[in-house]
């Protein structure tokens, strides 16, 4: 008799294990991968092939990953997931689901991002710093006259306040230098530090004018021809800072300033790098939807109601 309860309850449990793995995680962990590939693909067709639909990076790379995340788990996941229940948690289990498969996603598709773009660009190598104008879709460069005329440096200042009560200031200081032989094209060096926002005012600016103080020191001693490789900025918040140090300087140039920033190593390192930052956040967080599906409990309700429709 015992030995006939605890087959059936294995078998029950194994049917619970089908269902859950069947109407929860596989969808989910499918629609994933979907919605990653799906995503470099737009991404690499509209901005990096076509170049029709140029975003700021931190719109590529932040804000529609974010709303992608959103969308999969709220909408499309949303009937799957409320078959789940947590004792604990009872009436709130789905958003326990919601938080954990969002905050799962949302890395991914991020990092998958920067793999996109170390992936899809190879280096041009150039004789002539004004040939990086006949290459405008490309975005890296090398090349061996690495001259800048530092006499020439502009600068600009910015701040940012972060967190959900604004308890950070981020501080950015910008330098844009003029390579010699082309006024359109500059060398970008950024320096920034996160302070506490609630500091008394003096003691604030204190801390800001030591920053500017060691940045500048340290871009003195900065060289230009340590760079393995040159990175061509594409639209984004960077770039702004140095456009803004070239605009407030009152500086003449015939185009739009072209923005060189110095990369070490090789594009390939960078793009494994980024490829296996990519699957291990990938895996860890799909790893704990699972476990997190396989604790909870089926909802016999909810169950029949989402066979009937």
């Amino acid at each position: 008799m015992a030995h006939h309860k605890s087959s059936d309850k294995r078998r029950l449990d194994l049917e619970v294990f089908k269902l859950k793995m069947r109407y929860v995680f596989l969808p989910f962990l499918g629609f994933s991968i979907g919605a990653i590939l799906f995503y470099n693909i737009i991404r690499w067709m509209l901005d990096i092939c076509l170049g029709i639909w140029p975003l700021k990076d931190t719109v590529w790379n932040l804000i529609i990953p974010i709303i992608i995340s959103v969308i999969l788990v709220l909408v499309i996941m949303r009937s799957r997931i409320r078959l789940l229940r947590f004792e604990l948690f009872d009436d709130n289990s789905a958003n326990v689901f919601y938080l954990v498969m969002i905050l799962a996603l949302f890395p991914p598709i991020s990092i998958s991002q920067a793999y996109l773009y170390e992936a899809a660009y190879d280096i041009i190598d150039i004789s002539n710093i004004s040939d990086i104008k006949l290459y405008p879709k490309q975005k890296y460069f090398q090349f061996d006259n690495k001259s800048i005329e530092k006499q020439g440096v502009v600068s600009y200042f910015n701040t940012r306040e972060m967190g959900k009560s604004r308890q950070e200031l981020k501080i950015y200081l910008y330098f844009a230098t003029p390579f010699y032989g082309d006024k359109d094209i500059w060398w970008g060096h950024a320096f920034t530090k996160v302070i506490d926002n609630d500091l008394e005012e003096k003691e604030k600016v204190q801390q800001i004018e030591n920053f500017k103080k060691i940045s500048r020191q340290q871009y003195a001693n900065e060289e230009i021809s340590a760079a393995d490789y040159f990175e061509k900025l594409q639209n984004s918040d960077t770039k702004h800072g140095y456009l803004e140090a070239i605009r407030l300087s009152g500086q003449q140039h015939i185009n739009d300033p072209i923005i060189l920033v110095s990369q070490l190593g090789t594009l390939n390192e960078k793009a494994y790098k980024e490829l296996a930052k990519f699957f291990r956040f990938f895996i860890i967080g799909m790893f704990i939807c699972l476990l997190l599906v396989l604790k909870a409990t089926i909802d016999k309700k909810a169950f029949q109601q989402f066979k009937v429709r």
